[in-house]
């Protein structure tokens, strides 16, 4: 088995099984029954479920994997509101881990090919993303290591003014969604993006 130190669990790769030591329930993720459009986990392909994420993101959930659909908005916002409320000591930075890049996912929706990069925020993961349907896949312990990177946006406790979202017709639920964007107002008095970067971080 492989470990992945960074996320807290085991993956076989030659039976594609996952072992969890830390046997906690799931951090912020409530199921609620089984998802009804019949979606399949993007890295293990076993039925997703209907869950919510900090009791406000309709999210899709794997029980095998724990890996997580989510609705690119919504990401946005459970980063940011996480990140404002973190009271504990961040974690020590972690590399990259360039591997992840050549990895092949499809989206659980469209089943088209999900684009694999960098995430350009903090905790150097790789994550993947359709967008076609604005959804982001995270593999179990991502959330976590993005929220627990170091960076000036930790445990201020302030939270960016809300911005009300169209619906999305090609999010999971076609729910309406309210924060995770930015409004361009605030934009317009940034001259580089240094400067942009400092003010997250």
């Amino acid at each position: 088995m492989e470990l992945f130190a960074a996320r807290g669990y085991f993956f076989c790769r030659y039976c594609g099984s996952f072992h969890f030591p830390d046997t906690k329930a799931d951090d912020g993720v409530r199921i609620i029954g089984e998802a009804p459009e019949g979606l399949a986990c993007a890295v293990c392909s076993q039925p997703l479920s209907s869950a919510m994420l900090d009791e406000a993101h309709a999210i899709r959930y794997c029980r095998n994997c724990r890996g997580l659909l989510i609705a690119r908005t919504g990401f946005a916002g459970v980063v940011q509101r996480r990140r404002a409320w973190a009271t504990d000591t961040p974690g020590p930075p972690v590399p990259l881990n360039r591997q992840e890049l050549e990895r092949k996912v499809r989206c659980p929706k469209c089943a088209g090919s999900m684009s694999t990069h960098p995430y350009f925020g903090p905790g150097n993961v790789v994550i993947d993303n359709c967008e076609a349907c604005e959804l982001v896949w995270l593999d179990f312990g991502e959330l976590k290591q993005i929220v627990d990177a170091p960076g000036k946006d930790r445990g201020t406790r302030e939270m960016p003014q809300p911005v009300k979202s169209e619906t999305f017709g090609n999010s999971i639920t076609g729910a309406r969604v309210v924060g995770g964007g930015v409004r361009t107002e605030d934009l317009a008095d940034e001259t580089d993006l240094l400067t942009l970067l400092a003010r997250l971080f």
